[in-house]
């Protein structure tokens, strides 16, 4: 029997003048060139809520302060190696000032995207359904609740 690992990913948004914007990252083309939300395994003895905001780190190098705002979800499903896991999924609004960026992803030294260079950037929420549809994990699946609990549009 083989037990999920849990995930912490993050719903990392920001206001501007122009509304609401999420963080995301894409790894570089051709191989891996969805988009993602920062995400990765809870280490154990570890805070989910921790490991969400060390994760971004790691993933997207943001330098805004992180402010918790709560779970926005849980699901659960099997990484694209067929393992399963169960994926907290946590709501951070930030005070970061960088539209874009290129960033060195930091890891486990035998993860498989430690040291790759990613593109992040923030997106209107608005974009977001469609822009994560593009990888596997169905990050998409809670950006309606953003609009319902913390008074952000989604507009699908």
């Amino acid at each position: 029997m083989t037990i999920a690992r849990v995930q912490a990913a993050s719903y990392i948004t920001r206001t501007t003048p122009a509304g609401t914007e999420l963080l995301v990252f894409s790894y570089p083309a051709p191989a891996h060139s969805s988009t993602h939300l920062p995400a990765g395994g809870v280490e154990a003895g570890e805070r989910p809520d921790a490991a969400a905001v060390r994760e971004a780190v790691e993933e997207t190098g943001i330098a805004g302060k992180l402010e918790l705002r709560g779970i926005v979800g849980l699901q659960q499903g099997t990484y694209n190696t067929g393992l399963p896991r169960i994926s907290l999924y946590f709501h951070f609004v930030t005070d970061e000032p960088r539209d874009a960026w290129t960033h060195t992803m930091i890891g486990d030294d035998d993860a498989w995207d430690t040291g790759l260079e990613v593109g992040c950037r923030f997106i209107a929420l608005e974009a977001a359904g469609a822009a994560l549809r593009t990888g596997w994990h169905g990050q998409d699946e809670f950006l309606g609740l953003l609009g319902e609990s913390f008074g952000a549009s989604t507009g699908g």
